[in-house]
């Protein structure tokens, strides 16, 4: 039994850690690509912040996570629509003239809450286990966040700029290594039936 736990507790975790690095960079990139494509038509607007970045991590942990889900596609879309959700409500609220009073990092926690319940719906076989992804999926974009998030509420003033880049080149190692602790326990639960250590690649 241990043998065959190890390599998902070694292997995978240092192969999902690099996924979610790789993935919060191409979430950058597809955010930079959209602005610029949606300034051509004029206009700004926050739900590709949320689409950017759900999509790039998702993508990319989707090909690690694959044998334990229905399809990887169907985890990065759910990534997707799961952070994209809340910034596009702030978009549209905006649009009707709405004052939004809760900081755009709220967002970013509702997104959060929204992808892990989309997400942990997918986990094969389904164990009672798989509820918790709920938890780690937020507890792990928020800690690169919540950095920024301290900024906002004024706990480290004058930080933004280091924060920022920070954030950008070491978000998903956070993202990564919060989640990669969770996951091991969630993907080999006993409860489940068979035994998915054996489905590490």
């Amino acid at each position: 039994m241990e043998s065959e736990a190890r390599p998902l507790d070694t292997r995978f975790s240092r192969r999902w850690v690099g996924a979610n690095a790789l993935g919060w960079l191409l979430g950058f990139i597809l955010v930079l690509v959209m602005s610029q494509a949606w300034d051509l038509i004029g206009g700004g607007a926050q739900f590709m912040v949320g689409v950017g970045m759900g999509a790039g991590v998702g993508i990319l942990q989707g090909r690690v996570i694959a044998p334990w889900v229905t399809s990887w596609w169907q985890w990065a879309l759910m990534s997707t629509i799961g952070t994209g959700a809340p910034f596009l409500l702030w978009d549209v609220g905006v649009g009707l003239g709405m004052n939004w009073p809760l900081p755009l990092w709220v967002c970013v926690l509702i997104g959060s809450v929204l992808a892990g319940f989309l997400q942990q719906r997918l986990f094969r076989p389904h164990g009672p286990r798989a509820r918790w992804w709920v938890a780690a999926c937020v507890v792990g974009w928020m800690v690169p966040e919540g950095l920024l998030a301290l900024d906002d509420l004024g706990f480290l003033p004058g930080m933004w700029a280091f924060l920022s880049i920070g954030t950008l080149f070491f978000g998903g190692v956070l993202l990564g290594a919060v989640t990669s602790a969770a996951l091991p326990w969630i993907l080999s639960d006993p409860a489940a039936g068979e035994e998915v250590a054996k489905r590490a690649p």
